[in-house]
């Protein structure tokens, strides 16, 4: 039997590139990942090793992780500012005393929250 003559050699693969793949995966490594993809990058240019296409898809991976991270947080920071409040109240079924009871508008002190009706009920 012949032996195979297109062994893959794994010690010639950049181990920063494989890093950057791998941590590029998760969002937590997103920032992991673009350091180490970058390094690889530089590394690669000089040395003769491969896993060029590694780091720049960690690199990538690893840029939109990040901006996903930041697009995400911003949207929650806008949902959070324009409904917060009101979804607080409602997750506590809208009779927290902290809460601005809209059913509500007396001059007169608020009523026990347990005498007032629930809502969608008549």
């Amino acid at each position: 039997m012949s032996e195979p003559t297109n062994k893959f050699n794994f010690n010639e693969l950049n181990t920063l590139a494989v890093i950057s793949l791998a941590s590029a995966v998760s969002l937590f490594g997103a920032p992991a990942a673009v350091i180490t993809g970058h390094v690889a990058l530089q590394q690669l240019k000089t040395s003769g090793q491969k896993g060029r296409w590694m780091a720049l898809v960690g690199v990538a991976l690893g840029y939109l992780g990040i901006a996903s991270a930041i697009l995400f947080t911003i949207i929650a920071a806008i949902l959070r500012f324009r409904y917060g409040h009101y979804l607080d109240c409602t997750n506590m079924g809208g009779y927290s005393p902290m809460c601005y009871d809209y059913r509500y508008n007396g001059p007169e002190p608020m009523p026990d929250p347990s005498l007032l009706p629930m809502p969608g009920t008549n």
